[in-house]
């Protein structure tokens, strides 16, 4: 069968032509959305802060949701505040918030990012309701690279600061086989606990008569 004037000739060259078009676009949206690897990375809902070595100090745990090991982890931690400036208006700023740990060789199983709040930090001397007051927000972006796909991966997590936890900390969530192989248990990544007993109390106060004496 073939067109037999040249009208025909020119509504089936048209077809023709829009076809292939179709058919080359559909192909590479497809392509584009079902081979886009994804992050799988699972975020704790609730940053908290807790005393970590004498210091009161912002975490925020991530777990690795691939069945392989991620390499190349870097992580970057943001605060976004809300500020009075002297001439009475509110004024938005972004800050970084400098962790302790920011890159991983490598990442298999968990990752709690550590921010401690001392002079240096935006957050000093921030508490729960002075944090709500400022309406801060927490940004987190993290990237790593996949050896098996040979691409990176990457992820954005927005945290408000209803969302912040203070004198909560993270329970352990990483545990050893029999065979003696860890394991970690991603279903817990965001389970907490208090931050209470004595050794808190020791920190906080070793950390307050620091600050006194500087």
């Amino acid at each position: 069968m073939y067109p037999a004037t040249a009208y025909g000739h020119v509504i089936a060259a048209i077809e023709t032509v829009c076809g292939l078009g179709f058919t080359a676009i559909l192909t590479g949206l497809t392509f584009v959305r079902f081979s886009r690897p994804r992050a799988k990375f699972v975020f704790a809902p609730h940053p908290v802060v807790a005393t970590h070595n004498g210091k009161p100090t912002l975490m925020l745990r991530i777990g690795n949701g691939r069945a392989n090991v991620l390499m190349d982890a870097v992580a970057k931690l943001n605060v976004l505040l809300s500020v009075t400036t002297k001439e009475g208006k509110l004024f938005r700023r972004a800050q970084e918030l400098r962790l302790e740990r920011a890159h991983l060789p490598i990442f298999p199983l968990t990752w709690t990012l550590m921010h401690v709040m001392d002079e240096r930090s935006p957050l000093h001397g921030y508490d729960a309701e002075q944090v709500v007051a400022a309406r801060a927000q927490v940004f987190m972006t993290l990237e790593a690279k996949d050896p098996t796909l040979g691409t990176s991966v990457h992820e954005i997590r927005n945290c408000t600061s209803e969302d912040i936890r203070f004198g909560m900390r993270y329970v352990d969530t990483v545990t050893t086989e029999a065979d003696g192989t860890l394991a970690a248990d991603l279903t817990k990544v965001g389970e907490m606990e208090p931050d209470v007993g004595e050794h808190r109390e020791q920190g906080w106060r070793e950390w307050e008569e620091t600050r006194r004496n500087r």
